[in-house]
């Protein structure tokens, strides 16, 4: 007989176990990235996550949250559920435990508001499914989803990396704009920059890294005439927090890196500075020692690979899911 149970602090370590036997290879989860997500994320539902216990034995488990707290920079979420993480011991599949969870995680997201479910919701594990987790994609289009997006992580080592001459062009065409680290003083004004062009989760993400306390300067911004008319959200082996692009730093060794979001205010648009911000960043990060660098969750895959980066991991992303 399957029992569910809410999944507690003290267990971690089933639920690390019950992950890295799964998917452990391609997304090692540690015990940071798992105790972030269950302590400090302010949309986490305890009762949204569950382990499911075969006798003593944690056999399964899944997390979902309602989002019926989204406050207004992740508005867009509410209403919409999302399930982020759901796996069942290899040794017990195909025994009906996956649809057992699958059933009480979207009687939670109804329960507590969400007509819709997605297969993702803001401080996701990923983006999506990974294309390679066939069964996962049967299984959940077995259930309903439809999928029809996709996503990639790309990776770039920078051993070899070198600002591209037409990146510098740009820079040239454009003299009154200064590319840097970002100062103390200009925390506000990249909140609001980021408020007024890109509300929603972008928002959440800058307000949230500067109420942590964290480094002005792991964001690079453009600036012209003093005003922030661009940003991109960095991080490295030293960041505290980890953002999507270092989840799975233990594939990056020592030095690992990650980039994004990123963007440039609309008026100032198709002017090269995109793709100056970009490379600018990445210079930045292999100054601060990072060798090896991940951009999370684009589809924007020709852009980066103007400097470098290579498709990764691919996603599939599910449309909603209503009831």
């Amino acid at each position: 007989m399957i029992t569910l149970k809410n999944a507690r602090l003290a267990d971690i370590p089933t639920l690390l176990d019950l992950w890295n036997i799964n998917l452990g290879e391609n997304f090692p989860l540690t015990e940071k990235l798992l105790r972030q997500t269950m302590e400090s994320d302010p949309y986490y539902e305890s009762d949204g996550h569950l382990i499911a216990w075969k006798d003593e034995t944690a056999v399964g488990w899944v997390l979902c949250k309602s989002m019926k707290n989204a406050g207004a920079e992740v508005g867009r979420f509410a209403g919409r559920g999302g399930i982020g993480a759901l796996c069942v011991h290899p040794d017990f599949q195909r025994q009906g435990i996956g649809t057992q969870l699958l059933q009480a995680a979207e009687n939670h997201l109804t329960t507590n508001g969400s007509p819709l479910t997605l297969l993702y919701y803001p401080h996701h594990f990923l983006p999506g499914v990974p294309v390679q987790q066939t069964n996962a994609i049967s299984f959940f289009e077995k259930h309903g989803y439809k999928f029809e997006k996709e996503c990639a992580d790309m990776v770039r080592d920078l051993n070899d990396y070198h600002i591209p001459p037409k990146v510098l062009l740009a820079l040239e065409k454009n003299p009154t704009v200064e590319i840097r680290p970002a100062y103390i003083k200009e925390a506000q004004q990249i909140i609001d920059m980021v408020a007024q062009e890109f509300p929603g989760g972008w928002t959440y993400s800058t307000k949230g890294h500067f109420a942590r306390g964290q480094k002005a300067s792991d964001f690079i911004v453009a600036v012209e005439n003093s005003q922030v008319i661009g940003f991109c959200h960095t991080a490295d082996f030293n960041s505290p927090w980890l953002i999507a692009n270092t989840y799975w730093f233990p594939l990056f060794g020592k030095f690992y890196g990650g980039l994004g979001p990123l963007g440039i205010a609309k008026e100032h648009r198709k002017r090269g500075l995109g793709l100056a911000i970009v490379a600018l960043a990445v210079e930045d990060l292999k100054k601060r020692g990072v060798q090896r660098m991940c951009i999370d969750w684009t589809t924007l895959t020709d852009f980066y690979g103007k400097l470098g980066f290579e498709v990764w991991k691919r996603y599939r992303q599910a449309t909603e899911k209503s009831y």
